[in-house]
């Protein structure tokens, strides 16, 4: 009976050391940041939760005027703007890392490129609009 689990044990050790698990972990680590970063904990922790604001003309706000709240929808749009800036750098990593064809390799950096400046930017424009009143 104890060689069963030994075995056992031994096996899940092993699964846990391969390189599969560890770019899942690495995968699940960078979520968890993505998501800590973009405001996830406030959003859960608030007691005034709001998703969006809706002004009196008829518009409506994603990002608020105030560096003290946040709405649900905020936080979406900024983990989605780190997910594009991960996925970015991710792409850049590969490319670098693993040079194949030099034309993949070029598109590949082109769309990193882009990837992580749409990334800066959205979250450039969010943080402006935390400091833009709409009155």
């Amino acid at each position: 009976m104890s060689s069963r689990r030994r075995s056992f044990s031994e096996r899940l050790a092993s699964q846990l050391r391969s390189e599969k698990a560890s770019t899942i972990a690495i995968a699940i680590l960078i979520v968890l940041t993505m998501a800590l970063l973009s405001g996830a904990i406030y959003s859960m922790a608030t007691d005034r939760p709001i998703s969006i604001a809706f002004l009196q003309g008829g518009g409506m706000r994603v990002f608020l005027w105030d560096m003290r709240w946040q709405t649900h929808a905020e936080t979406i749009v900024v983990f989605i703007y780190y997910a594009l800036g991960a996925g970015g750098l991710l792409l850049y990593a590969r490319a670098v890392s693993r040079p194949s064809d030099p034309r993949t390799t070029k598109y590949m950096l082109f769309f990193s490129f882009l990837l992580v400046l749409l990334s800066f930017l959205g979250i450039y424009s969010g943080y402006l609009e935390k400091f833009t009143s709409p009155y």
